[in-house]
C-alpha cells in the first residue's frame, strides 16, 4: 500500500511548518540577539527598550576583545584542548563499546550499568577531589589537565554512542579478520572503524563541542591567562576605562567569537552529522 502523501496546502503540513518555524525563531533569536547587540555603540547597548537593530552598526568591541583576550592564543588553546580530549575519549570509549559488543564475561551487566551511572554524576561532587589531586600531582593550570579531565568526562558519552554501531556490524567479519591473523586492535582500527566511521565522527564532535562549550573544570583548574580557554576568558571581559558598568557589547562580542568558530565546522559536517546520529539510532 503506498504511504499518503500530504499536499503542501493541507492543514495539517501547514500546522506542522508553523510549529517547525516557531521553533526555529526561540532556538535562532538568542544567537541574533547577540550578534546585534556586539554591533552596538557602548551607550545603546544599554538603551531601554532594547532595539533588534542598532542605529549605528560599528564593529568596535570585537578589536578590543580580541586584544583583552589575546583572541588567537586563547583559541589555539580551546583548539587544542577540546580536539585532543575529544580523540582521546572517542578512542578509548570506542575501545571499551567494541569489547562489550564483541565478549561475554562476568559482570558485564554490572560494569555497563557503572559506566552508565557514571554519567549521572554531578560534576560539582567530583570537582573538590579532582582540584585537590591535581593539586599534590602538579596538573593544576596545564593544558594536560584539561584533557585529562574532558577526557574522563567524555569516555562514558563515546562508549554507549558507538556502543549501538559496533554490536550491529556483523561478528563474521572479526572471526575473518582473526583466521587471516588480526590482532583485537588490528581488527578495530582496520575493519571496525572505518564500517562505523560516521558514527566516530559524530562521536568526535559532539565531545568536541561539549569540550568547546566546558566551563566549570576550565575555570577551576585554571589560572594564569596563557592556559585559559574561550568560555572561561568570556567571565573576565575587562571594564572599559571610561565607565564602571557591565559592557553588555563586550560580552556579546565575545559571545560571538567563541560561536564564530564552531559555525563553519557545523555547516560543512551537518548533513554527515544528522546521517551519524539518526545511523545509530536505528541499528539495533
Amino acid at each position: 500500500m503506498a504511504a499518503r502523501t500530504l499536499s503542501p496546502l493541507h492543514p495539517q503540513r501547514i500546522l506542522l511548518m508553523a510549529l517547525l518555524l516557531l521553533v526555529l525563531l526561540f532556538l535562532a533569536f538568542p544567537v541574533y540577539f547577540m550578534l546585534v547587540t556586539s554591533l552596538k555603540s557602548s551607550g545603546e547597548a544599554y538603551r531601554l527598550p532594547a532595539t533588534l537593530w542598532p542605529h549605528n552598526p560599528t564593529l568596535q568591541a570585537y578589536p578590543f576583545v580580541i586584544k583583552a583576550w589575546s583572541y588567537w592564543r586563547t583559541l589555539g588553546n580551546t583548539v587544542l584542548v577540546a580536539g585532543l580530549a575529544a580523540f582521546g575519549a572517542t578512542m578509548l570509549g570506542g575501545i571499551a563499546a567494541y569489547g562489550f559488543s564483541r565478549m561475554a564475561f562476568t559482570g558485564k551487566s554490572l560494569l555497563y550499568a557503572t559506566v552508565v551511572g557514571s554519567m549521572a554524576i554531578p560534576a560539582m561532587v567530583t570537582l573538590g577531589p579532582i582540584f585537590l589531586a591535581y593539586k599534590d600531582l602538579r596538573l593544576l593550570d596545564t593544558h594536560l589537565g584539561l584533557i585529562l579531565v574532558f577526557m574522563a568526562e567524555g569516555i562514558p558519552v563515546a562508549f554507549l554512542t558507538l556502543f549501538s554501531y559496533f554490536k550491529a556490524i556483523p561478528k563474521e567479519l572479526d572471526e575473518a579478520a582473526a583466521i587471516d591473523g588480526g590482532s583485537l586492535l588490528d581488527i578495530f582500527f582496520r575493519i571496525i572503524v572505518p564500517i562505523a566511521l560516521p558514527g566516530v565522527a559524530v562521536t568526535f564532535l559532539l565531545l568536541f563541542i561539549a569540550g568547546w562549550n566546558e566551563f566549570l573544570f576550565a575555570f577551576t583548574l585554571t589560572i594564569t591567562p596563557s592556559t585559559r580557554l574561550l568560555t572561561v576568558r568570556l567571565f573576565e571581559i575587562p571594564i572599559r576605562a571610561d565607565a564602571n558598568t557591565i559592557p553588555y557589547d563586550l560580552i556579546a562580542a565575545g559571545g560571538m567569537l567563541i560561536l564564530l568558530p564552531l559555525v563553519p565546522i557545523l555547516l560543512r559536517v551537518q548533513k554527515q552529522l544528522v546521517e551519524g546520529i539518526l545511523a545509530g539510532a536505528v541499528k539495533e
